[in-house]
């Protein structure tokens, strides 16, 4: 059997456009792959010091919410505890529900959350510190007690922060600023993203500031931000 040039080169051609087209698909898969995912996102968090629906919290350090030396040191109480916002922090661990088996919102934990009074270049007082935000679970339902995974072994996100403050009120101290996430363990490792912050300190007793000699030893905070995970 002869071939001829015409068929042969028809044939190249083919496998050449074939090739072409695999190399167009390939380069678009990797793109893909290399897009990683993004959005926006929202988080609630509590945190405590020296009293909690728990019980005592380790290394803590409250607030008077002045020029107070040293680090000021507040927890989330542990994923099985029973916190106004037991698994139901964050849309972030899940980025958005995105995670095969997760479901927004997933229950996160700011462990710890640690600041120091400084002045900004403005001159304002401001509390410049970071936070490791525990996720407890990407799942729905409340986390198991007892938790077969400690606190310590669950995935981590890593947060930075300065944000201005003013206090309010003999009972509160308000502060707004800026936060920035820079990595994190496990899933998180590659995350990155920015935002505001905005919370307050208090009084959580029912004697309010007199029963705690004037520290703030309970808080919330909240997040707004966006986020970028390239190898998630």
């Amino acid at each position: 059997m002869t071939i001829s040039p015409r068929s042969s080169a028809t044939a190249v051609a083919a496998v050449l456009g074939a090739l072409l087209l695999l190399g167009v698909f390939s380069a678009a898969a990797s793109a893909q792959s290399n897009r990683g995912v993004q959005g926006d996102f929202s988080a609630i968090l509590n945190m405590h010091t020296t009293s909690s629906a728990v019980g005592p919290l380790p290394g803590v350090r409250p607030w008077d919410g002045r020029a107070q030396p040293g680090v000021s040191i507040y927890r989330s109480i542990p994923c099985t505890g029973l916190a106004p916002v037991n698994n139901l922090s964050s849309d972030l661990p899940s980025y958005g529900g995105r995670v095969p088996g997760s479901r927004a919102p997933s229950s996160m934990r700011a462990i710890p959350f640690a600041f120091r009074v400084v002045r900004t270049r403005g001159g304002q007082r401001a509390i410049r510190g970071f936070s490791e935000l525990v996720v407890c679970k990407l799942g729905p339902g409340p986390t198991p007690d007892p938790d077969p995974i400690p606190d310590a072994a669950k995935p981590k996100i890593r947060m930075s922060f300065i944000a201005p403050f003013a206090r309010t009120s003999g009972e509160t101290a308000h502060f707004q600023g800026r936060f920035r996430i820079s990595g994190g363990t496990q899933r998180y490792a590659g995350l990155s993203g920015s935002g505001t912050i905005s919370g307050y300190v208090f009084c959580l007793d029912p004697q309010g500031c007199a029963a705690t000699g004037g520290q703030y030893r309970d808080g919330q905070f909240s997040l707004q931000g966006s986020y970028t995970d390239r190898t998630p």
